[in-house]
């Protein structure tokens, strides 16, 4: 995780630990941030990752995830994962 001005990039080998204490660490955080980037440079470990990008996005619907935008990600443990984001 690393958080530079008003972009927070993410990357989606977070344990289901690591993503507890993200949320923690987001929530008070989120007038501060206007974009999440998600690296995908390992496997998914947790769909609990989905979900708290998700739940992030309806709390403040002006925040740019672009991986959720793309609705699909490939991960050699749970194969194609397709979802649907709406507003």
């Amino acid at each position: 995780m690393e958080f530079n001005g008003d972009v927070l990039t993410l990357d989606t080998d977070m344990s289901m630990d690591e993503i507890r204490e993200f949320e923690e660490f987001i929530r008070p955080r989120m007038d501060y941030i206007e974009v999440i980037e998600v690296e995908e440079t390992s496997s998914l470990k947790c769909s609990a990752f989905i979900s708290i990008l998700a739940s992030l996005k309806r709390t403040k619907p002006e925040l740019q995830i672009h991986f959720l935008e793309k609705g699909m990600t490939i991960s050699p443990v749970y194969g194609k994962i397709h979802w649907i984001c709406h507003d």
